[in-house]
């Protein structure tokens, strides 16, 4: 379930980048590649997970346990809604603040995301499950705050410094997940 979902949302932030950079000249494209990825990042919720039901757990509640899965499944809805949005708005030529303002509760959400993460999963988990979770919550919260301020006040000057964001990170994240997978098949 993790795995995937970073996999997908790090090839949609990328590919978002290169529409935010300039570099798509026309939105379409873009649109259809963040959408198919979009959609397919929900069928993830119903996937198992990889590394919060792992062998690195040590004895941990079915309620903590349960926590853990909604938390991540909560960004899983929050980012697909995100890569969803993005497609619409490069199909049909949208205005851009809408997304730069839902981009704020992005950052809220991944934030949470992140803390619970960082907070919670180091004193159970081993350090590759806490650290590939919080690192990938840190960034995805980092990307969504850049996307909030170059998306909704039309900065010029941060829509490139985003663009860049966006292509790192994103790859980064991908980069991340596609290892989840390593671990997970060893």
């Amino acid at each position: 379930m993790e795995a995937i979902f970073l996999i997908l949302v790090g090839g949609a932030l990328f590919a978002q980048s290169w529409h935010v950079l300039g570099l798509y000249p026309e939105g379409r494209t873009m649109g259809v590649l963040v959408g198919g990825l979009g959609l397919i990042s929900f069928a993830a919720i119903t996937l198992d997970p990889m590394l919060i039901d792992g062998t690195g757990r040590i004895a941990i509640t079915p309620a903590n346990h349960l926590a853990e899965i909604t938390v991540t499944k909560m960004l899983i809805g929050v980012w697909g809604l995100y890569c969803i949005g993005i497609a619409a708005q490069g199909i049909w030529d949208l205005d851009e603040r809408a997304i730069g303002f839902y981009s704020a509760f992005l950052a809220i959400a991944s934030l949470v995301g992140f803390l619970y993460f960082a907070a919670e999963l180091e004193p159970r988990y081993s350090n590759a499950t806490w650290l590939a979770l919080s690192a990938s919550g840190l960034l995805l919260t980092i990307i969504a705050g850049m996307m909030f301020f170059a998306l909704s006040f039309s900065f010029t000057v941060l829509r490139a410094v985003a663009g860049w964001f966006l292509l790192l990170g994103g790859g980064t994240v991908g980069v991340i997940g596609l290892a989840v997978v390593a671990r997970a098949l060893t």
